[in-house]
Order: structure tokens, then C-alpha cells, then sequence
């Protein structure tokens, strides 16, 4: 049996022990109650800028004007000079910043034309319409060279032929539509100078194959005092066509140094219009009117010196450009269309 005194005790314990738990639990709950929540946290991602940097404008100094010039062989210091000259005089009246590119090929150069890496460049004919047909450019300046801007073909025979000439020399005009002078070379054989010539080939095949006239193979001399030599020794071939207007291959030194009666012996039947533009100025599609405009206008000032002359002369590897004019795409109609009689493949003759 437990004393009494004991079980008091032991109470007690119990009861200092209870009330301490008690305590425990309660500053546990009191604890808990006074935590707050971490609140989850969600990452929001970055906004990206999805718009396209404005551009500087062009002809300014950080988007300059870029004219390209074709170089295939060695330059001289006096061309790069006369480039150089030619770069400072537009910044100076345009009051835009050019830069000049060189390329060594003229696929190169027709290529850059395409992408609008380039602004400005000179192009021979055939590039030009090649260029044109795919969007890429405007028609800007024509080049008076050596004292024309356009030239055109001449079909010549050997007067022992027995052709008919409907061509006034003194006049130097056709007196003849081109179905009546041309008909007679029905089924003969031509000499051409080369595929690739505007006026040795291209221009007066065309002709013939729009007007329904037949001809042989012909014989390709390569070049335009070759076609005169084998018009003048006969057997050869029955006509044969070279350039006009702006000249004539019977008078030139080749034939004339020892053929001194070739232009009496070899005849013009018929002469066409002056259908070949010279090589022009051309802009990228990308260059608004107006600056053309402007800098159409420093061109045109420019050449009216004898300084300019010689400046644009030199950059153009010493082409001559004794003018220049403004023109439109019209003035190369005829010749369009003698390319697409003709047949010939425009990518064939990048560069002409």
C-alpha cells in the first residue's frame, strides 16, 4: 500500500509534467500558427523585340550609294584615280556618300545587281535587258560613244553578186522597207561575226527571222573587218552584216591597209535603223526616283567638261563617253525584240 505522502508527490510529479506538455503543445501550435507561407514564385520570360532595325537612309554615311565599276584585268593608279574624282565630285553636288566596288567579273557584278547590293553601274545592252527582264533595275543615262548614242547594222554583199542595193550612201539612209530589200538573201548563206554581237549577229538574225526569211548556216568570222575580208575574196559566203552608224568596218585599218578598194567592192544593200543603245547608266531597283533624278543630274554636269569626259572616259576603262542622256526603257524595243526572234539566251552574254 502507498503511503499517502508518497502519492501526493507522485501527483504533483504528474501534474508539473502534464501542464508542462500542455504548455509545449500550445507554443507549438502558437508556433505554427505565426508561420506564413512561402508564396511560389513563376518566371516570366524575357519579352524579345521582334522588330526590324530602321535602316540609316541611303546615301547616308552609314548606307552609302554604292557604284560599281567592272574590272577584269590589272587596274592603273589613273583609272582608280579618275573613280576616286568621279566618287568626291557626286558627294559634292548630291550632298549623298558614295562608295565604289570593284568586281572582276561580270557575273559578279550582275549577281550583286540582283541582290541590291549595288546602286548604280554601267551596263552594255544585253545585261541591261537581262537585268530589266528580271525586275532589277532602272533605266537611268545613255552614253554618247564616239559621237553617236545608238548604232545599227549594215548587210553587206560583194558587188559581183548581183544583189540589189537599196542604200544611199551620200544620204546614208535605206530607200527600202526591210521586207523588200532583204527578201533577195532568201536561202543564202550569211557570215557572222560571233553569237554574242549585237550587230554581227543578234540584231540583223532577228530581222530575217521576223520577216520569215531563210537563210543557210552561217559562217562565223569572229570578228567585223573578218566579215568585210570574206565578202571582198568571195566563195565564202553570199552577205554578210556588220556594225554601222557609228562606224564602218570597211574603212577600218585591218581591211584597208591592204584591201585599199574594199569599200568599193563590198556594198551596203540595206542598213537598219539605229536600233543598239550604247552602254547606260542603270539603278538599282531600290533607289527611289527623285535621288536618281539628282544624281542623274551630276552626271550630266559633269560630262560638259573636257575634265569629265576624260574622268568618266578613264572609269569606264577608257570607253569612250563623249555625252550622256537621259532616256526610258523604250529605246530598247527594237532590240528586245530582235533578242527574242533571235533566240539567244540573255545569261549566255552577261557582260555585253
Amino acid at each position: 500500500m502507498v503511503k499517502p505522502l508518497v502519492a501526493s508527490k507522485i501527483y504533483a510529479t504528474v501534474t508539473t509534467l502534464s501542464g508542462f506538455l500542455l504548455i509545449l503543445v500550445l507554443s507549438a501550435c502558437n508556433i505554427r500558427s505565426t508561420i506564413q507561407p512561402t508564396p511560389s514564385v513563376t518566371s516570366t520570360p524575357a519579352k524579345v523585340s521582334t522588330s526590324t532595325p530602321t535602316p540609316a537612309p541611303l546615301g547616308s554615311i552609314q548606307n552609302p550609294l554604292k557604284i560599281a565599276f567592272l574590272q577584269e584585268g590589272e587596274v592603273n593608279r589613273r583609272i582608280e584615280i579618275s573613280r576616286e574624282e568621279i566618287r568626291n565630285y557626286l558627294i559634292e553636288q548630291t550632298g549623298y556618300q558614295f562608295e565604289i566596288v570593284i568586281f572582276e567579273k561580270p557575273t559578279e557584278l550582275f549577281d550583286a545587281l540582283l541582290d541590291q547590293n549595288i546602286h548604280l553601274t554601267w551596263l552594255q545592252p544585253l545585261t541591261y535587258l537581262n537585268a530589266q527582264n528580271k525586275g532589277s533595275v532602272k533605266i537611268g543615262l545613255l552614253t554618247n560613244h564616239f559621237g553617236t548614242f545608238y548604232y545599227g547594222t549594215q548587210f553587206l554583199t560583194n558587188v559581183e553578186s548581183g544583189y540589189v542595193s537599196y542604200f544611199d550612201p551620200l544620204a546614208n539612209i535605206s530607200t527600202a522597207d526591210a521586207q523588200t530589200a532583204l527578201s533577195q538573201l532568201s536561202g543564202s548563206r550569211p557570215c557572222w561575226v560571233e553569237p554574242g554581237s549585237i550587230s554581227g549577229y543578234i540584231l540583223p538574225f532577228g530581222i530575217l527571222q521576223q520577216l520569215g526569211i531563210p537563210t543557210q548556216n552561217g559562217v562565223i568570222t569572229q570578228t567585223h573587218p573578218a566579215v568585210v575580208r570574206s565578202l571582198y575574196i568571195k566563195g565564202i559566203c553570199d552577205f554578210g552584216v556588220t556594225f554601222s552608224i557609228s562606224g564602218d568596218p570597211r574603212t577600218s585599218s585591218q581591211v584597208i591597209s591592204d584591201l585599199t578598194d574594199a569599200p568599193q567592192r563590198v556594198t551596203v544593200i540595206w542598213q537598219t535603223n539605229p536600233d543598239i543603245p550604247n552602254m547606260n547608266l542603270s539603278y538599282a531597283k531600290s533607289v527611289s526616283d527623285s535621288m536618281i533624278k539628282e544624281i542623274n543630274a551630276a552626271w550630266i554636269e559633269m560630262v560638259k567638261s573636257s575634265d569629265g569626259k576624260r574622268r568618266i572616259t578613264q572609269a569606264l576603262n577608257d570607253y569612250d563617253v563623249q555625252d550622256l542622256q537621259v532616256v526610258d526603257d523604250s529605246v530598247y524595243d527594237a532590240l528586245r525584240a530582235a533578242v527574242r526572234w533571235s533566240g539567244v539566251d540573255l545569261a549566255d552574254w552577261i557582260g555585253r
